[in-house]
């Protein structure tokens, strides 16, 4: 979407590969502070923490006026936020595993990262189909000038959609992730414990 709203929003699509560059490059400051953030917040909180974060930058680079110079600041600052849940998904995969293998008896490693892999490549590709049924309901018409509802359109699948999408996905991690991390250390203990009897 980055692509359309550079060219009518922006009115210079030259501005993407600018833009894209340096808000996908700042993602890197949220995976550098991700440990420190883990280690101080633990890892369920963390996460909550980053998409809060994503989520406000993405409202706030909504509803203020388009401007090449404050929309990448704030979606640098989204993509920082949400590199930090990004990079802890697969450790709460990881203690998933731990807990299943805990409660079971049985590790389930490969069932469980192939569902993980598959709903992300099933995300991965939806992404792409969805942003053209967006572009087809606002009204997008190639190559020609859009209407000012279908540039608030394409602001809207470029920002406010992500927004939703991750309240949506904060509320189902805080809602149905009830492991917490001393509960994922005691189950370690006890798995290290019996493999050594």
């Amino acid at each position: 979407m980055l692509v359309y709203f550079a060219q009518y929003n922006l009115h210079n699509v030259q501005l993407m590969s600018y833009m894209s560059f340096i808000i996908i490059g700042s993602s890197f400051l949220g995976v550098v502070f991700l440990p420190k953030l883990v280690k101080r917040f633990g890892k369920k909180q963390t996460a909550m923490i980053g998409f809060s974060i994503s989520i406000a930058a993405d409202l706030a680079n909504f509803f203020l006026p388009a401007n090449v110079y404050l929309f990448t600041i704030l979606a640098s600052i989204a993509f920082i936020g949400i590199s930090i849940p990004n990079g802890i998904t697969w450790a709460l995969v990881s203690d998933i595993i731990d807990y299943g293998e805990w409660k079971s008896g049985v590790r389930k490693e490969a069932t469980t990262y192939s569902l993980f892999n598959f709903s992300r490549k099933l995300a991965q590709s939806l992404s792409g189909f969805l942003s053209g049924v967006g572009l087809s309901l606002i009204g997008y018409v190639p190559n020609a000038a859009q209407t000012a509802d279908t540039l608030t359109g394409i602001k809207g699948l470029l920002l406010l959609y992500p927004a939703i999408a991750l309240t949506c996905a904060m509320l189902i991690i805080g809602w149905m992730y009830k492991l917490t991390d001393r509960q994922h250390a005691e189950i370690i203990k006890e798995l290290n414990s019996a493999k050594t009897h």
